[in-house]
């Protein structure tokens, strides 16, 4: 007979695989609506020449690696919380640097973009709040990059000798990966508000954000997905997990 325990758990690996299989699907479709909006009713991707088109390869870049892998290598640690917990840091770590990759080549091509200016016009970087949000998450996303690497990686080499600090680490750690995820979401919405405001401005035969057609409604669904994993995955990293033997409630496995 299935005793209490044994309930409780496979209730809360059921309740995580629900809110893991719905954190997926909100961050593939961020990706997958915006690549949407931009091929079917934006001017495309480029690398350079083209202004809007350089600016949608920097918002992609950006939501990729800030939203998307970001999110992966935090629930990659409650997906393989049975794993050995070296090959999951090594796994959390290498989808890290291809998030750094990204973000890198995205903040590349939005200052490259600022510089397809029409002639003339004054080259101004960095002078919105979106750009101010953005620049606040790249450096402590870099600063926790490093920190995370030396302490959790670096340190293992004397592993008894660092594990207190390990441990009283790793809790700041945890949270401020969080606060970053969250202004990561700030940046990006606010990068589709001003998407929004100068593609869909209704002059010159654009849509009309007002009149809420196909390419508003896509936007909308993009910021909403973002929102819906700024408030799922805090909510999955702080309260599902590997269950404890010494507490009824879930705890954060690293």
């Amino acid at each position: 007979m299935e005793g209490p325990s044994t309930s409780t758990s496979s209730g809360g690996r059921f309740f995580f695989g629900v809110l893991f299989t719905i954190s997926e699907l909100l961050l593939f479709g961020s990706v997958s609506l915006f690549v949407y909006w931009v091929i079917w009713h934006d001017t495309g991707f480029a690398w350079s020449k083209n202004r809007n088109e350089q600016f949608n390869l920097h918002a992609i870049l950006m939501i990729i690696g800030f939203v998307f892998l970001n999110g992966q290598a935090m629930l990659v640690y409650k997906l393989l919380h049975r794993c050995r917990k070296i090959y999951v840091k090594i796994i959390h770590c290498i989808i890290f640097v291809c998030s750094i990759s990204a973000i890198t080549i995205g903040m590349v091509a939005g200052i490259q973009a600022q510089h397809n200016m029409a002639p003339g016009a004054t080259i101004r970087h960095f002078y919105s709040l979106h750009s101010w949000v953005g620049l606040v998450a790249i450096g402590l996303f870099a600063l926790q990059f490093v920190a995370g690497f030396v302490s959790f990686l670096i340190l293992l080499c004397c592993d008894k000798a660092t594990a207190n600090f390990r441990a009283r680490l790793l809790p700041t750690h945890v949270t401020f990966g969080l606060i970053i995820y969250s202004l990561a979401v700030i940046a990006s919405i606010s990068g589709l508000l001003q998407v929004a405001r100068s593609r869909l401005s209704g002059k010159e035969g654009k849509p009309n954000y007002k009149e809420f057609e196909e390419p508003t409604i896509i936007i909308n669904a993009v910021g909403c997905c973002l929102i819906g994993l700024a408030i799922l995955l805090p909510y999955i990293i702080r309260n599902c997990g590997q269950r404890s033997r010494h507490s009824p409630n879930f705890h954060i496995s690293h």
